[in-house]
């Protein structure tokens, strides 16, 4: 594996460039590897476990090392690996450093609590912007089933991440019962 620092933004500045945007890069190892090692570590949350998960593609990849196959096997050897190697702990898990605008890491911690499969088809979806098909053609999984598991995992994020409906008027009742 080339050993590449990973360009991995943890304050969440800078959105991944897409990857219809990336494909028509050159299929440079070093943006293929921190293309893998982004998407690893939304879906692990740990920057080991990625490390563990990039090992895992370059071994499998067997040299032919080009974006698709690698993502495709990122994709696979991520569905295929033993969950409790992958996800065990992930509530343990240490995410990124707390900071003043803590919205990436809100949405990091809720996506790690979706199940892999999941977790996956958004990373895929929302992250990478890949059509329902390609995401169906990476994984292996139905195109039915990535729209099911998309429109789950939306609005499991949806439920842990958007306030409360109630929540602006305890937060109004509480204020205004402190100041008056």
């Amino acid at each position: 594996m080339p050993h590449v620092k990973p360009n991995f933004n943890r304050e969440g500045e800078g959105a991944m460039p897409k990857l219809r945007e990336m494909s028509k890069w050159s299929d440079s190892s070093d943006q293929i590897v921190n293309l893998l090692y982004n998407t690893g570590y939304r879906l692990t949350g740990s920057h080991r476990k990625t490390q563990d998960l990039i090992r895992d593609v370059f071994n499998a990849l067997n040299g032919n090392i080009n974006l698709n196959t690698a993502l495709k096997s990122l994709c696979l050897i991520y569905i295929n690996k033993p969950t409790s190697s992958l996800s065990k702990n992930l509530s343990k898990t240490k995410s990124s450093p707390p900071t003043k605008d803590n919205s990436s890491n809100n949405v990091q911690n809720a996506l790690l609590t979706l199940p892999l499969k999941v977790r996956l088809v958004l990373v895929l979806r929302e992250v990478l912007g890949l059509g329902y098909v390609e995401i169906a053609e990476m994984t292996g999984i139905e195109k039915t089933a990535v729209t099911r598991l998309l429109n789950t995992g939306r609005w499991e994020l949806q439920i842990q991440l958007a306030p409360h409906p109630g929540a602006k008027r305890a937060i109004k009742k509480t204020f205004c019962s402190e100041v008056g």
